[in-house]
C-alpha cells in the first residue's frame, strides 16, 4: 500500500464528493478516461465527448433503453415517421412546446430558451454538412448517398459558404414549423436510424453565432441536463434541466429487464438526478480507489484491478458482494481486430501471406492475456447482438490458431520460413496496454519467421495515418456499431467506403461491392441472409481482416445506483439513472464507521 500513498492523496484532491456531503445528495459521480475535447455535436468523434454531448443535446430519435433487438423511439419527434408505399418519402412530426435551455444567446427573449422547430433541424443538417471536416465524416457520405439534393447543396456550399444556408435542400424540407419531409434517392437500411446519431442533435443558430469559436464550450440544447461547470482536465458538472418535460422513463422493456427491476420507475418524469459530476481520471488506480472509497459510483475494472474485483473466475469478490456492489457483464456491440493495408505491394497482393499471418495469431491466448478470458473469441466481423446476420455456428477456417498450417501457407505464398519478406510495420495506439498487445503480435509472427516493427501513435495521429494508407502494413483497432445492422460492419470492406470512410484496409472486390449494395435495399429474409453469407465467404477467403475478440462490458456500480445500463449504441444515458437514498445512507454510514 505504501507505494500508492501519494497517488491516493492525489485521488482525494481530484474527486470532491466525500462523506462530508449530505447523505441524500442527489448527485451521480462518474469519470471519463480522457479529457473531453468538445461539446459541439458537429465535431464530436471520441466516445468520451459523445457521452457528455448525449446528456445535453437531443435529436429526433434515440434507441429504446430497455429493448432488444434495438428499436428506435421518438425524442423530439412526435411519433415514428409516416413512410410512403415506395419507401422513398418520410414525414416526421416534431413535438410542440419543447424549448432550448435558457441562455444569453437568446437576446430577443431576454435569455429565455425559445421553442424548437423543424427549421432548427434543417439548420443543424446544413451546419454539419458545411463543416470543414465534413469530407472526413462517414455520416455525410451516408446522407449524400441516401438523401435527394445533398450533392447539389454541397456544391453550393463550396462556392458560396454559409450564405448557402438560405438555399433549400430538396430532400430535407420543413413544410411547417413542426413537420419535416425527407425524400430519398433509394431505400436504405440506414434511414431513419441515421437520425439517432449525434450529428443530428439539434442546435440553435443563435448559440452558434453568439459564442462563435467558443460554442464548443457552451452547449445549448434540449437535453435532460445542462452544463454548469467545466474545469478542463479535472471535471465537468451537469445540472438537471428543470424544464425537461418531453421524455419519460420507459413503460416497456425486455422480460429480463423487468425481472431485474428496471421498469420500477415506468412512466416517471426524467431526469431523476439533480447533478452528474464527470471526473477526468486518466489513470487506472485512481478510478478503482475512488470506487472502493464510494466517491465514484460506476467503474470499469481495468487490467491491473481486475483480480481485486474477480479473484477467481468471473465471480465478484466476497468483499464486494458483501458491500452490495452490482455487476454488469454484457457483450458489447463491437469487435477487436487486426487489418491489412491492401495498398501494400507485398501484403496487399498475396492472400496466402495474409492467411498465414491470421493462422499464426492465437486469439484464445489473446483473450487470456489481455481480457482475463472474459471476452468471446470472434469468428467474423459481425458480433453477437446483431439480430440478423450473426451466426454463432460459423467456423472461420483462418481464425483458429495453427502454426503449422501457417508455415505451409508461407511456402505457398513464396516466402518459406519468412525468407524474402521485408519487416512489416504494425501501427498501434500509444499506451501501455496497446504496446503489450503489439508485442504479443510481434512474438506470434516471429514464431513463423515474419518480422514486425511496432510504431505507436496517439489516437488522432493513428487515424490520420490509417486514413492516408501510408507507411504501415498492419493496424489494430476496435469497431463499435453506429447502427444495429450487419451492414454497419460489412461496410468496413465496401470498396466505395475507402478512408476517411470505414474501409481503412482499402479493400475492393467487385462481387462484394455489388452484394453490399444489393443488401442495403433488401428486407430481412433467407435471401438476404444468403447475400450476407456470400459476402462473408469472399472476405474470409481474402483474409483482409483478422477478427480477434468480441469484448464484454464488465462494469461495477455502487448498491444505490438504480436503472444503469451501458447501452451498446447510445453509451451512458444518465437521465434514466436513479439513486436509492436508503442504500446510499447505509453506504455513508459504513464509510464513516471505517468499515470500507
Amino acid at each position: 500500500m505504501q507505494r500508492f500513498f501519494p497517488l491516493f492523496i492525489l485521488v482525494m484532491l481530484v474527486v470532491s464528493c466525500s462523506g462530508k456531503k449530505k447523505e441524500t445528495e442527489n448527485v451521480l459521480n462518474v469519470y471519463s478516461r480522457e479529457v473531453v475535447s468538445t461539446l459541439d455535436p458537429m465535431l464530436v468523434t471520441d466516445t468520451y465527448s459523445v457521452t457528455v454531448v448525449r446528456q445535453v443535446y437531443e435529436g429526433l430519435y434515440e434507441y429504446h433503453y430497455l429493448k432488444l433487438p434495438y428499436e428506435m423511439t421518438p425524442v423530439l419527434a412526435d411519433g415514428m415517421p409516416v413512410v410512403s408505399d415506395n419507401g422513398l418519402t418520410y414525414i416526421i412530426k416534431m413535438k410542440k412546446g419543447v424549448r432550448f435551455i435558457d441562455d444569453a444567446c437568446f437576446k430577443s427573449t431576454g435569455g429565455k430558451g425559445r421553442e424548437v422547430t423543424a427549421h432548427d433541424f434543417i439548420y443543424t443538417v446544413k451546419r454539419y454538412i458545411s463543416s470543414p471536416y465534413a469530407e472526413t465524416f462517414t455520416f455525410v457520405k451516408l446522407m449524400t448517398d441516401i438523401i435527394v439534393g445533398l450533392d447539389d447543396y454541397k456544391k453550393k456550399l463550396k462556392t458560396r459558404g454559409v450564405s448557402a444556408f438560405s438555399e433549400n435542400i430538396e430532400g430535407i424540407q420543413a413544410t411547417d414549423d413542426y413537420t419535416l419531409l425527407f425524400k430519398l434517392k433509394k431505400t436504405s437500411i440506414y434511414f431513419p436510424s441515421i437520425l439517432a446519431r449525434p450529428w443530428s442533435f439539434i442546435v440553435p443558430r443563435e448559440a452558434v453565432e453568439y459564442y462563435g469559436s467558443d460554442f464548443v464550450f457552451h452547449p445549448v440544447g434540449t437535453g435532460p441536463f445542462r452544463l454548469v461547470e467545466w474545469d478542463r482536465g479535472t471535471k465537468l458538472v451537469l445540472e438537471k434541466n428543470k424544464s425537461y418535460r418531453h421524455f419519460n422513463y420507459p413503460s416497456s422493456g425486455n422480460p429480463e429487464y423487468v425481472k431485474k427491476g428496471y421498469l420500477n420507475d415506468a412512466g416517471r418524469e426524467l431526469p431523476f438526478l439533480d447533478k452528474v459530476v464527470i471526473h477526468i481520471l486518466v489513470e487506472e488506480q485512481p478510478r478503482w480507489l475512488n470506487f472502493v472509497r464510494g466517491t465514484i459510483d460506476i467503474v470499469v475494472p481495468d487490467k491491473d484491478n481486475y483480480y481485486d474485483a474477480f479473484p477467481v473466475g468471473t465471480d465478484l469478490s466476497a468483499e464486494l458482494v458483501k458491500k452490495g456492489v452490482k455487476l454488469i457483464n454484457e457483450l458489447k456491440l463491437e469487435y477487436r481486430y487486426y487489418a491489412f493495408n491492401m495498398s501494400d505491394p507485398v501484403l496487399g497482393k498475396n492472400k496466402y501471406l495474409r492467411q498465414a499471418i491470421s493462422l499464426a495469431y492465437d486469439s484464445e491466448k489473446h483473450n487470456a492475456l489481455f481480457f482475463n478470458d472474459n471476452a468471446v473469441v470472434a469468428n467474423w466481423i459481425i458480433p453477437p447482438g446483431i439480430s440478423f446476420g450473426y451466426d454463432p455456428d460459423f467456423t472461420n477456417k483462418y481464425g483458429k490458431y495453427d502454426a503449422e498450417a501457417a508455415r505451409q501457407l508461407l511456402v505457398k505464398a513464396g516466402f518459406p520460413d519468412g525468407n524474402g519478406l521485408p519487416v512489416f510495420t504494425l501501427v498501434i495506439l500509444d499506451s501501455i496496454a496497446a504496446r503489450q498487445v503489439g508485442e504479443f503480435f510481434v512474438k506470434s509472427m516471429a514464431a513463423i519467421g515474419i518480422k514486425i516493427r511496432l510504431e505507436s501513435r496517439n489516437f488522432g495521429e493513428l487515424l490520420k495515418q490509417i486514413n492516408e494508407g501510408r507507411d504501415f502494413q498492419i493496424f489494430t483497432l476496435a469497431w463499435r456499431a453506429d447502427f444495429p445492422f450487419a451492414e454497419d460492419f460489412l461496410r468496413q470492406l465496401y470498396g466505395k467506403a475507402f478512408s476517411p470512410g470505414p474501409n481503412h484496409s482499402l479493400f475492393s472486390n467487385a462481387e462484394y461491392n455489388r452484394l453490399y449494395e444489393k443488401a442495403l435495399g433488401m428486407e430481412e429474409s433467407p435471401k438476404k441472409l444468403a447475400v450476407l453469407n456470400r459476402m462473408r465467404d469472399i472476405a474470409v477467403e481474402e483474409c483482409v481482416i483478422i477478427p480477434v475478440l468480441y469484448p464484454r462490458a464488465v462494469i461495477l456500480t455502487q448498491p444505490y445506483v438504480e436503472n444503469y445500463i451501458p447501452h451498446m449504441l447510445m453509451g451512458d444515458m444518465y437521465k434514466f439513472v436513479r439513486l436509492d437514498f436508503d442504500k446510499k445512507r447505509e453506504m455513508r454510514k459504513i464509510f464513516s464507521d471505517g468499515r470500507l
